[in-house]
């Protein structure tokens, strides 16, 4: 390993003699900081930190401090043994997302420099909102059924495409959306009984992917019942 060697005068007391003087020497290693930056499923977003030395070897202390310096919050703080960490609420939009070490005087006459990460760029996309809708509920076996879906944004009508489930029955997958944030999908052949419609949205650029609460499509049930009466 490569050190920087500064020579640093200190006056230390020594045993039986009170006015001599020792040299110490401090050992000075640069450090950098790579920032990473993945999201989840949910959305949620998962900041990691690698620190090593300048000859490539992780550093054996400190902490790592993780900053948004779009909205100058701090949005955590880690261990350098374990330099990661998961945000639940970032607002949504543009973020400029930075690490930085603190470096070590832990391990003298080891001294471990501070350093910052590059500025990781992220956009957090906003939640969309999905429901769903039937044009006929209850509706007889065989019926013609048009079911939508509406999908709203905090920035505009939201773009991308819906799929449509029954349960765990795909019944149209990647339907595109019109302009206004809307995606229909016709239908004959929905079985006897209660459905239980559900319409996903996937998500774009600048929205997040969601799924509408369970529409119960009575088919044929109604009925039923009044021959049974």
């Amino acid at each position: 390993m490569k050190f920087e060697h500064v020579a640093v005068a200190a006056a230390l007391l020594l045993a039986q003699t009170p006015s001599s003087f020792a040299q110490s020497v401090i050992m000075s290693e640069t450090t950098q900081v790579r920032l990473s930056v993945s999201t989840g499923a949910d959305d949620r977003l998962t900041l990691k930190a690698s620190v090593t030395t300048s000859s490539g070897v992780g550093v054996p202390g400190g902490t790592v401090r993780f900053v948004d310096e779009t909205t100058l919050n701090v949005l955590g703080w880690a261990k350098v043994s374990a330099p990661g960490i998961v945000v639940d609420e970032l607002g949504p939009g543009p973020h400029r997302l930075r690490a930085d070490y603190s470096g070590t005087m832990d391990f003298l006459p080891l001294m471990v420099q501070p350093s910052q990460s590059a500025v990781v760029a992220h956009y957090v996309r906003g939640a969309s909102d999905v429901s769903v809708s039937s044009s006929i509920n209850p509706c007889t076996p065989g019926a013609v059924v048009t079911l939508r879906a509406v999908i709203t944004g905090d920035d505009g009508p939201p773009t991308g495409a819906v799929t449509f489930r029954d349960g765990d029955l795909v019944l149209a997958s990647h339907v595109g959306l019109d302009r206004t944030g809307a995606a229909s999908f016709t239908t004959s052949a929905l079985s006897q009984g209660e459905r239980s419609i559900v319409a996903e949205y996937e998500g774009d650029g600048n929205n997040a992917p969601a799924s509408s609460p369970q529409l119960l499509q009575q088919v044929g049930i109604a009925q039923m019942q009044i021959s049974l009466d």
